[in-house]
């Protein structure tokens, strides 16, 4: 989707949409970042419903557009040696702007260009279930009635930009239903602001390098002497949910009428490294994480906030999907996007091109004839699995569809959409 079009999908979830600025609440939130932050909040408590909320209603933008987190590639499968050969232009993947800096002729950075080969995939055709969020039948001022009745908010349903309950003031509990196609809910309460003890610390810049007063360095240097950092954040193992924070959390979806026995959980500790818990409860669907997911934090048996899709699935049969080998062509087809899959624990980033002295005169120019220089990065793609994507329509339906995740002997993945051409609109 173009940038108009993912902004006006993000407004349409906005809980804050239509909130008129609070001067006094906003010189408060100045006064507290100056001076004695716990202190100005347990005098007068702020909420944090609004910025959960927005923070969730961006993951589903970026959910949209088909990122997510990949999984690591199992062995080739065996099939065809055909060499298929596609070029991408400016493919648009997550963390672009990071790696630019690095590369700029990896796909996604500035100027991007990438070619995929498959190797060693099958070039056969098959078939795989699709599904759709039934939004429609789930958003009303009903459902949201039922939403309070089971996370203790009071008051009566009203549209602000979906349907809410409760005041959004920060003096009480508040929760909110979407008007997306997953009818994604978000619940808030403040009494979470005691729970919170621990100020986030800033993070340290680092110290610059020897001879460096902090200006760009001036050394020429080779591709190693800018090495990226290796990640160190582990992603977290399911857990058993039928007790501790995943069994409230579990038991909560199923009281909205959510199949919380289907959903694989994650505990994690909270940021501010109090009692609280973060959980999340993955949905899937025959086993295959859908990419959605539900998010709360919890003490003890009590949630404060929660977020994620309400809204059911519902089966649209099965679809004709191209073969893993017609999948790497795509991700060189305009018409499909292919986008790179996100991932803590595989290196992303290409080796950095030369540096050049910036106290040395510009290279001089090639002779008349000479080829122009046009870096490209060759990825070959040794591995295909088929898994699940979100897609929204043009009027607001949420569906899940087919897809490719292609994966190289790296470990890095890729994902393009695997229904065949003669079962799309386009």
């Amino acid at each position: 989707m173009d940038e108009d079009e993912a902004m006006a999908r993000l407004r349409a979830v906005d809980p804050a949409a239509g909130a008129e600025p609070d001067a006094e609440r906003l010189a408060e939130r100045t006064a507290e970042r100056r001076g004695d932050e716990l202190a100005v909040r347990r005098e007068r408590r702020t909420p944090r419903w609004v910025a959960v909320a927005a923070v969730t209603a961006g993951a589903l933008v970026v959910g949209g557009a088909g990122f997510g987190i990949g999984r690591a590639a199992d062995a080739p499968p065996t099939g065809s040696d055909t060499d298929l050969v596609a070029t991408a232009p400016e493919i648009m993947t997550g963390g672009g702007e990071a790696r630019a800096s690095a590369d700029t002729a990896f796909a996604g950075g500035i100027g991007g260009r990438t070619t995929f080969t498959a190797q060693g995939l099958g070039d056969e055709r098959s078939t795989a279930p699709a599904w759709a969020f039934d939004g429609a039948g789930t958003v009303s001022a009903a459902t949201a009635s039922r939403l309070a009745e089971v996370l203790g908010v009071e008051g009566e349903p009203r549209q602000e930009g979906g349907w809410v309950v409760g005041p959004t003031d920060g003096s009480g509990p508040t929760v909110q239903l979407g008007t997306d196609g997953a009818a994604s809910v978000w619940f808030y309460d403040p009494a979470i602001d005691e729970l919170v003890t621990t100020p986030v610390e800033p993070v340290p810049l680092p110290a610059p390098a020897e001879g460096d007063e902090g200006g760009m360095s001036s050394s020429s240097g080779d591709a190693g002497d800018i090495a990226p950092t290796e990640p160190t954040v582990e992603e977290p193992e399911p857990v058993d949910a039928t007790d501790g924070p995943a069994a409230a959390l579990r038991e909560t979806l199923t009281a909205l009428g959510v199949d919380g026995d289907g959903a694989e959980y994650e505990v994690q500790p909270h940021w501010s490294g109090g009692e609280l818990q973060s959980v999340v409860a993955h949905q899937t669907v025959g086993g295959v994480r859908t990419g959605l997911m539900w998010n709360a934090e919890v003490a003890g048996d009590r949630l404060y906030s929660l977020s994620g899709p309400l809204a059911p699935l519902v089966p649209l049969g099965d679809y004709e999907v191209v073969s893993p080998t017609e999948a790497v062509a795509r991700l060189g087809d305009p018409r499909f996007g292919g986008s790179e899959v996100w991932r803590e624990d595989v290196m992303r980033i290409m080796p950095a091109p030369e540096e050049r002295d910036w106290n040395a005169p510009p290279a001089a120019p090639p002779a008349a004839g000479d080829p122009i220089p046009w870096p490209v990065a060759d990825v070959t793609i040794t591995s295909a699995e088929l898994t699940l994507t979100e897609h929204w329509t043009d009027g607001g339906a949420t569906l899940l569809l087919p897809a490719y995740e292609l994966s190289d002997a790296d470990g890095r993945t890729w994902q393009v959409i695997a229904v065949a051409d003669g079962q799309l609109a386009f």
